[in-house]
């Protein structure tokens, strides 16, 4: 540690004129591994924090050179990132549920999604002029079918109040349905 210690101290230019030494072997690990969203300047920051953090760890009686205590660190902390990343892909994956459950579970609320959600500002404006279509596409049944089933009514309840079988009322929502499925993956 004494050969870096002015270093460690703050002496930035020479922990830049070292650290330059190494950017190859970042540039390296960039083509060997891929990590979601990170650009050739996040790269060279991870590289510059886990070359510092070295600097602080590395002993000279270590059997290896700096660079080498360097490398490991290094390959050591992208894998994690990659593990990280992939952890969140799965977990991302089990949590998803179909727009039918969604929409069952809940209701009315399930239309405020779009503003919920951490979609970017396009995406939200899609969605919503999307369903602003949705009123003009269903026929007037379908339409207070669907209504009041986001209510919370359920069909034997909605064929009560309209004076229709469920069978009927069941097709209804099933079409509305589709066509909610057909307006939004369009």
């Amino acid at each position: 540690m004494d050969k870096y210690e002015h270093i460690l101290k703050g002496d930035g230019i020479a922990f830049d004129r070292l650290y330059r030494k190494y950017h190859p072997l970042v540039y390296n690990f960039r083509k060997k591994y891929y990590l979601k969203d990170f650009d050739k300047e996040d790269w060279l920051q991870e590289g510059r924090i886990i070359f510092y953090r070295s600097l602080e760890k590395y002993e000279e009686t270590y059997s290896v050179s700096i660079g080498k205590f360097f490398k490991s660190n290094f390959e050591n902390h992208i894998r994690s990132l990659v593990r990280k990343q992939c952890a969140v892909k799965r977990t991302v994956d089990v949590q998803s549920i179909s727009l039918d459950q969604k929409m069952e579970s809940q209701g009315e609320s399930f239309f405020d999604y779009a503003s919920v959600e951490a979609a970017d500002a396009l995406e939200q404006m899609i969605i919503r002029e999307k369903l602003e279509e949705l009123p003009q596409i269903l026929s007037p049944f379908e339409r207070t079918t669907f209504q009041e089933f986001m209510n919370g009514k359920e069909i034997g309840e909605i064929a009560k109040a309209t004076a229709s079988r469920e069978v009927t009322v069941r097709s209804a929502y099933d079409r509305a349905k589709k066509k909610l499925k057909s307006i939004i993956y369009d």
